[in-house]
């Protein structure tokens, strides 16, 4: 429990401020301490914390983010509900938005989400979770595929829009990501790319069909230091695998960070010590052992 000064410098909004949000819209719901002071718990500051956000960073007038902020009311607080529940919740929700073709109400619930997580968390039980239902329905032919388009491409827009909030440090490595020519299926990649990036990295993202030969003179230039590549569709891999063992001729000190379902087959493994083959579940580990 935080007292309501302290909830002020956590938060950067003024007490008298939350006084009268607290007074006009009744968006926190504080107890009281023994001596009669207001205790606010992590419910109301992930509350106060989503209408700041609303407010800075999206525009919005502090009605309309109390408005926005109710909208969200039928998903459970953390506190209220079992993590699984709550991002059930918030899976439902957007998957409904983005199938009717709702934008606007699809980017409020994106909102709420990164409101009540944080990065990983949010792309791990609610986004990705949405995809793949949106995927199975698009199969079974439950929804259209351009359905299925609108929300792929809603949910990858706010996805790279990120890479302006998280800051480069430096001192960091540069980073080239791309999928090679032919290959499309670049969630992943971007996953991985904002995963370093908000850890500092200046990550070039390249994104899906990107051309090997031009990759040369971009690896000098910006003195690359990792080149990381996804691939999904084994198809592409002779030809990738092949531009891999000269880019490591040409660049000794270049590192590669290689995954996709592409790679799970023991047939793709190069012996060279530079090339890493990663999951989402070796990122962390991977990470750590660098710093």
């Amino acid at each position: 429990m935080y007292s309501m000064k302290k909830a002020s410098e956590i938060l950067g909004i003024p007490v008298v401020t939350i006084r009268a949000w607290e007074n006009r819209y009744q968006v926190i719901s504080p107890s009281r301490s023994g001596g009669g002071h207001r205790l606010l718990s992590e419910e109301d500051l992930s509350r106060l914390r989503f209408l700041k956000k609303q407010i800075e960073q999206n525009g919005l007038k502090i009605s309309e983010a109390v408005k926005l902020l109710q909208q969200s009311e039928s998903v459970p607080p953390p506190e209220k509900a079992a993590t699984g529940r709550t991002t059930d919740g918030l899976v439902n929700k957007l998957y409904m938005d983005l199938i009717h073709f709702n934008a606007t109400q699809a980017d409020n619930t994106i909102d709420m989400a990164f409101a009540l997580y944080d990065f990983e968390e949010t792309f791990q039980r609610i986004i990705v979770p949405v995809l793949y239902r949106v995927g199975a329905e698009w199969e079974a032919g439950k929804i259209s595929v351009v359905q299925e388009h609108f929300a792929s491409e809603t949910i990858m827009r706010r996805l790279s829009a990120l890479f302006r909030v998280f800051p480069v440090n430096p001192s960091m490595p540069v980073v080239v990501a791309f999928c090679p020519e032919g290959e499309r299926h670049h969630l992943g990649l971007l996953l991985f790319s904002l995963y370093l990036r908000k850890r500092g990295a200046d990550v070039m993202y390249l994104g899906p069909d990107t051309p090997l030969k031009d990759l040369d003179s971009i690896i000098e230039r910006q003195n690359v230091s990792f080149i990381a590549v996804s691939v999904t569709d084994r198809r592409y891999m002779d030809k990738l695998m092949a531009w891999i063992e000269a880019a490591a001729r040409n660049h000794p000190r270049l590192q590669f960070l290689l995954g996709g379902a592409a790679f799970d087959g023991e047939e793709w493994r190069s012996v060279n010590a530079n090339v890493r083959y990663l999951s989402p579940e070796e990122w962390k580990d991977w990470h750590n052992a660098k710093e």
